[in-house]
């Protein structure tokens, strides 16, 4: 990019250079007015013109780049980075672990105490206590105050009914902090720290799930590619034998039915070319999906290569599996469920709790702040029957999870298994499609000898080509099983 910045900064010097110059006219410069004597005059010119012929190249220089610059080169470790980079579900993974952090973190908070305020404030239509000498049950009582109320009461400004609590504020602020819960705080945040590892091992198997996905999709392209030049040297063949058919058939040596023959094979070339074309852009959409980029400038560089063979990645199927972050995931799920069995038992367990608390009203004439401290002990009774059964419960979810850990362990490690075998098979695959190859060239060799001498007809040649063609599609598509099942088997291997 610095270069082509210094290409359009050139650019930019030499046009203020050659806006010093004035064009002659066309008769100065001794050019006829046709425009295509004023077309070689121009180009004259400019010729002639230094500063205008370095403009001139910098245009053509500036302009043949940016089909270049729109195009990006991409190899497989690339595709892989960027996809681990960009990818939508992977981007999830990472979420659901930071979920599981702000659990944990929550989780924790039980230790701390438990801090509340209340405030209360009200102005009640009527008072909600109302009490006079007509209240008071006692009769002899009730008579008595009548009279001292007659006699006094009235003089004194007394009244004979009093109301209380008609309007007021209430403040109050209470902490309290458990001693014990039965362990239900401990193991809480035991489990809250399970689901941060579980999480952390889930997005790691979609890393391994996104880096085969892309490594397949990169690998069948470049298998497409392969295919598609190896169609190209199939049709330049097909070429070379229309113009010998031409003159075979004036000279009497081959029959006009060979024209058709040929014909046939090259609109069969053409069908395969465009299936090859259209599989390429749409494996080209599907990993540009996946790791974020532009399919239609994807350029990529890597070619399948040598292989080497896979003797020495071997490993015994049930040390790959107990390293696999699967089966962590399985061994996770069984202390999990041996924790939620240990909360739910914690549920049935006495509770110590101890807090205090301030208040304050303005509801009495004579109300005074006021704090306190406390202890509670709460102790369940009728509960251990049905926690009994909830016991039992997780009792058999436990004994589930351990089936389901030796079921996909056994599973697990006949698919380590199956990987291998398929890698072995893959590799013995590329070594007989490449014998193969070498005899499909020296047959086709052989057919065209045979052909120009006259001893064959073109339908030999042409079936000779068609197993050159088939040999090679092999070879490849051996090779693209080859490194797909090394990246497979690396990965449930952990190598």
């Amino acid at each position: 990019m610095s270069q082509n910045l210094q290409n359009y900064q050139n650019f930019n010097v030499e046009v203020r250079k050659a806006a010093n110059w004035r064009f002659p006219a066309a008769t100065q410069l001794g050019m006829p007015h046709s425009p295509k004597s004023s077309f070689v005059g121009f180009a004259s010119f400019v010729i002639k013109n230094n500063a205008m012929r370095k403009v001139v190249v910098l245009i053509c220089s500036i302009w043949l780049s940016l089909p270049l610059l729109a195009q990006q080169r991409l190899s497989v470790q690339e595709c892989i980075d960027m996809a681990l980079e960009n990818n939508i579900e992977l981007k999830n993974s990472y979420l659901e672990i930071d979920k599981a952090r702000a659990t944990k973190n929550e989780a924790r908070a039980e230790y701390f105490p438990t801090v509340s305020a209340q405030a209360l404030a009200f102005d009640a239509l009527n008072p909600m206590l109302t009490f006079g000498i007509d209240d008071i049950d006692n009769a002899q009582v009730r008579r008595l105050l009548h009279t001292l109320y007659a006699e006094y009461g009235v003089n004194m400004g007394l009244d004979k009914e009093y109301s209380f609590i008609q309007n007021g504020v209430v403040l109050n602020a209470m902490a309290t902090e458990p001693i014990y819960a039965g362990g239900r705080i401990r193991n809480g945040n035991k489990l809250a720290k399970l689901g941060i590892e579980a999480a952390e091992y889930q997005s790691k198997v979609k890393e391994d799930e996104v880096r085969l996905q892309t490594e397949t999709l990169y690998w069948q392209i470049v298998a497409l590619q392969e295919k598609r030049s190896t169609l190209d040297q199939l049709d330049r063949l097909l070429d070379t034998l229309d113009k010998d058919l031409s003159g075979a058939i004036e000279a009497g040596l081959a029959m006009p039915t060979d024209r058709y023959k040929l014909k046939v094979k090259q609109n069969e070339s053409q069908l395969n070319r465009k299936k090859v074309d259209d599989g390429i852009t749409l494996l080209k959409m599907a990993l540009a999906q996946t790791i974020g980029a532009d399919w239609q400038t994807m350029e990529l560089v890597d070619t399948l290569g040598l292989e080497i063979n896979p003797s020495t990645l071997f490993r015994d199927a049930s040390e790959a599996v107990a390293s696999r972050n699967e089966s962590h995931l399985l061994d996770l799920s069984i202390k999990a469920e041996n924790l939620r069995k240990k909360m739910t038992l914690g549920a049935a367990l006495p509770s110590l709790m101890v807090g205090g608390s301030a208040s304050y009203h303005t509801i009495l004439e004579n109300a005074k702040p006021n704090a306190m401290v406390f202890a509670m002990l709460q102790i369940p009774i009728t509960d251990w029957h049905k926690t009994s059964y909830k016991l039992k419960q997780h009792d058999l979810d436990a004994e589930a999870a351990a089936n389901t850990h030796r079921d996909l362990t056994e599973k697990m490690e006949m698919q380590t298994n199956q990987a291998w075998f398929n890698l072995e098979q893959s590799w013995l695959r590329i070594t007989m499609a490449q014998t193969a190859l070498s005899d499909a060239e020296a047959n086709l060799k052989i057919a065209e000898d045979y052909y120009e001498a006259g001893l064959v007809a073109l339908s030999d040649v042409l079936e000779a080509q068609t197993m050159l063609k088939q040999s090679r599609d092999e070879l490849t598509d051996s090779r693209v099983e080859y490194r797909i099942n090394l990246v497979s088997y690396k990965q449930l291997t952990q190598n």
